[in-house]
């Protein structure tokens, strides 16, 4: 049995499309399953998304525009229900179970910020039945929506693209693989979680070769993030459509209001117990110690919004398996999700608000780089930092990930461009997510996927590498770019003084 055999969390979505940029959300589900499998708790939403619901959307899921405006509760409210219960629970250490996950996490994150709500960063740990399956189920034939992989593990699934039905199937189907691959799926959450990253990359550049075959679609480029696709600028998504403010529906939930909050918190101690420890002492949510559910539905109920970031690492396996070319059925789901194959119905932009915001009003606009970097070292357990044309700070060498790039592709195309390094993939540690404020751009952050390796390669600096600079100690007298002098050199000072670190330096 694995060790994340304990309470699961789940989750779905319906929507009123499948575009997760566009589309809207109509019904969700979360819900705690026990070890066997049963709901201890359960909360549901249905919102009234503000545009109509698409009669094809209806048909699959029969929550038609009628209903939605009738029954729903008011959109910008019910979203940030769900984020902050999701928020809760990664909190408490309860693992996320999403089928397909860059569907649903990345549909929640666009609608985040539609209505200006803070979305749930890097969301941790995450487990997707359906990356598991193809990773572990290779050469099975077939779709692999979600009623056909639950018929595969003898999961019953009543009331398809119901949003509790489908997320509590898509928790015992994660247990069901448990039980069917001990051996395979015998680990933390937090390396299960790095290890569906891996797979989700092999699977998705698999994806892309088998589209590239058709005729006119020789450039087609598959997205390669999990669980949730960046958008370029996280914190300005500019909804097209923009939606007039609606009266709020009753529900069965108390309505939180985020409006006037949503740029405030409360203190970690009072918004999650204990999560003010865990920050102190590094600990990422994984490590959270158990609570009480009771605690849990609590802590969920108060009246602000949690904005849970420990800013600790996840440390998953990197190592991933060969994966042959899919057939036809089964490259089809690499991108699928459970909904109809439709565009939401174009619908009339509001009309301007009559009152806009003042620039005193308006909400701190930053910018989030997502990069890639490596902590390099050489066999003597020297670091390597490299300084930029133009700039005067020192960083680990890599760079920004372009679209349709993994972390991993962009920092083998940076290593080999900048230092004339080539990158072993078999040598390569993955050490996790970080985040810091970035070097060179004023309001931006950066967040970056950061790899250990060892390299006795010859380095020289080229392309728009200036200097580089092989060091012996945390404490340099060169100025550094916060991420490296808050973050990765106590990080590589602290594994190579430690003797059972186990790592790469």
């Amino acid at each position: 049995m694995s060790t994340w055999d304990g309470p699961l969390g789940v989750f779905d979505l319906e929507t009123t499309g499948v575009d997760t940029d566009t589309a809207r959300i109509v019904s969700a589900c979360i819900a705690v399953l026990d070890a066997d499998g049963g709901p201890t708790a359960r909360w549901d939403w249905l919102l009234d998304p503000g545009v109509e619901v698409p009669e094809a959307a209806s048909a699959v899921h029969g929550i038609t525009t009628e209903r939605a405006r009738s029954e729903g509760r008011r959109a910008e409210a019910a979203i940030g229900e769900i984020a902050q219960t999701i928020r809760v629970l990664l909190a408490q250490g309860v693992p996320l179970v999403v089928y397909n996950a860059p569907y649903d996490l990345t549909l929640l994150d666009r609608e985040c910020r539609r209505h200006g709500l803070p979305p749930i960063a890097e969301p941790a740990p995450v487990i997707d039945p359906l990356v598991i399956d193809k990773a572990l189920d290779r050469y099975r034939k077939g779709k692999r929506i979600l009623e056909a992989t639950a018929e595969v593990y003898g999961v019953e699934l009543d009331g398809a693209h119901d949003a509790a039905a489908d997320a509590i199937c898509a928790g015992r189907v994660a247990q069901a693989l448990a039980r069917r691959y001990p051996e395979d799926l015998d680990l933390s959450v937090a390396d299960l979680h790095g290890r569906q990253e891996i797979w989700y990359v092999e699977q998705a550049a698999n994806f892309e070769e088998y589209v590239r075959t058709k005729p006119g679609r020789e450039r087609y480029v598959a997205d390669r993030s999990w669980p949730v696709r960046p958008v370029g600028d996280p914190n300005t998504f500019v909804d097209t459509q923009p939606i007039p403010p609606l009266p709020p529906q009753p529900g069965r939930v108390p309505i939180l209001d985020f409006s006037e909050i949503q740029n405030r918190a409360l203190p970690q101690a009072e918004a999650v117990p204990q999560a003010e420890d865990l920050r102190r002492s590094g600990a990422s949510p994984r490590q959270a110690p158990s609570v009480p559910l009771a605690d849990l539905v609590g802590a969920l109920s108060i009246e602000d919004e949690i904005d849970v970031d420990f800013g600790g690492r996840v440390e998953p396996d990197v190592e991933g398996e060969e994966t042959p070319e899919p057939s036809v059925d089964e490259a089809d789901s690499i991108e699928e999700k459970a909904e109809p194959d439709v565009e939401p119905e174009p619908v009339p932009a509001a009309e301007p608000d009559p009152a806009p915001a003042t620039p005193s009003d308006a909400p701190r606009v930053t910018t989030v780089l997502r990069l890639a970097a490596a902590i390099v070292t050489d066999p003597a357990g020297r670091a390597l930092l490299v300084r930029k044309r133009g700039t005067e700070r020192f960083m680990q060498p890599g760079g920004k990930v372009e679209p349709g790039e993994s972390a991993v592709e962009t920092l083998t195309r940076e290593l080999r461009e900048e230092l004339g390094l080539e990158l072993d993939p078999d040598k390569v540690e993955y050490l996790g997510i970080f985040r810091a404020e970035a070097a060179n751009e004023p309001d931006t952050l950066v967040s970056a996927a950061v790899f250990a390796l060892v390299t006795d390669q010859e380095v020289a600096a080229q392309a728009e590498i200036d200097e580089i600079l092989w060091i012996d100690s945390a404490e340099v007298d060169v100025p550094l770019a916060p991420l490296s002098s808050e973050q990765l050199l106590p990080l590589w000072q602290e594994r190579r003084e430690s003797a059972s670190g186990g790592g790469l330096f």
